[in-house]
């Protein structure tokens, strides 16, 4: 039996673990991007060392690279718990100044994430 194969394979796509279709708090003045609870505590957390882990979970935060896969520049995040309201994690810091206007990013924009063990940095792009 011969199997028909996908006309067309990405060999280069990118592995985003974490994906995000961008909401109006995502993108106006508030700084910080929402992540689902879920992703992060599988995805990024257990790359971290115990005590950044805490400090994400007291709220204090920690910085943390970010890649731009598409432009090919490095900026730093603050990934961190917001423990007093919601307990979502969040990235906050110059997200929107460094992502939302330098990218032009809007509502209903489907990003992506995903953390690079060798480089100890989180990958991030824009999804079609």
């Amino acid at each position: 039996m011969v199997r028909e194969l996908p006309q067309e394979i990405d060999l280069n796509a990118l592995p985003c673990t974490i994906t995000k279709v961008l909401t109006k708090s995502d993108v106006n003045g508030l700084s910080r991007l929402l992540l689902e609870t879920s992703a992060v505590e599988t995805h990024i957390l257990p790359n971290l060392s115990e005590d950044d882990q805490n400090k994400i979970q007291d709220g204090v935060g920690v910085d943390v690279e970010v890649f731009d896969e598409d432009t090919r520049t490095e900026h730093k995040l603050t990934l961190k718990r917001m423990v007093y309201t919601t307990r979502s994690y969040v990235l906050n810091g110059v997200w929107i100044k460094q992502f939302v206007q330098r990218r032009e990013l809007k509502r209903g924009n489907r990003i992506g994430f995903f953390w690079n063990g060798f480089s100890s940095r989180l990958h991030f792009c824009v999804l079609p």
